[in-house]
Parts: structure tokens; C-alpha cells; sequence
């Protein structure tokens, strides 16, 4: 028998204290200290410190994307409006569930691929600092 693997999101325990509501579409550049819940579309320059980067389903991110932590995703992470790949760089991990469809190059600590997740680009990890 096989068990299927969940991720829980938990907002006050994984400090993720900014939000990008639905419905909401930013262009631009954002820092966030504290994580961050993409629910709508972001496209530009982020940088998220001192917690992760959650991308739900439904939602769209692209650009340069930076985090000190960890990512899941579970949205679409596009290509630049230039027609070029997103970049995302994380100091943690990526979790890229089944739903996540990325036209991005993603480099990680580690990186943990669901079964059904598309990426279009390349992936990297790095040596732990």
C-alpha cells in the first residue's frame, strides 16, 4: 500500500505574515521579511526573508524570485513577459507538487518533485552553507 504524502501549510507556525490576496495582480518589486502567500499574480522582483514562499494553486508568479527558505508550490510560475524563464532561487528547499506547471530555471538546497509537476527549465541544487 502506498501513502500519500501531504504538505500542511501552517501560516502562524511557518511565520508567513504577508499575503498577496486573489484577485490581486502586482507588478513591481517586492521584500518581504516574513513569509509570503502568493494567491493572486505577481510579476517583477521579490525577496522574501525569514520565511517561506508559498504559491497556491491558482495563482501565477514571475520574474526573479529569491527566498532565504523554503518554497511550495502549488500555482504556475511563468515566463518573463520578455518571453524568457523565470528564475527561482531559494537558501531552503522547493517542494513542486502535482499541480505546479513552471516555465522557470529553479536552484535549491534541494528540490522535491511531485509526481505531475512540469518544469521548463533547469534545475540546480546547491552544497548547504
Amino acid at each position: 500500500m502506498s501513502q500519500e504524502e501531504t504538505i500542511v501549510i501552517d501560516p502562524v507556525g511557518m511565520n508567513i505574515v504577508n499575503r498577496i490576496a486573489p484577485g490581486t495582480k502586482f507588478t513591481g518589486t517586492i521584500e518581504c521579511d516574513g513569509g509570503l502567500l502568493i494567491e493572486g499574480a505577481f510579476h517583477g522582483e521579490l525577496s522574501v526573508k525569514g520565511g517561506p514562499i508559498v504559491l497556491m494553486q491558482g495563482a501565477v508568479m514571475s520574474g526573479d524570485i529569491r527566498g532565504a527558505g523554503d518554497a511550495f508550490l502549488f500555482g504556475n510560475i511563468a515566463s518573463r513577459s520578455d518571453g524568457e524563464l523565470s528564475d527561482l532561487t531559494m537558501g531552503g528547499a522547493v517542494f513542486m507538487t502535482q499541480s505546479v506547471e513552471a516555465k522557470s530555471n529553479v536552484t535549491a538546497r534541494a528540490i522535491k518533485l511531485y509526481e505531475g509537476a512540469q518544469v521548463d527549465g533547469r534545475i540546480k541544487t546547491t552544497p548547504r552553507q
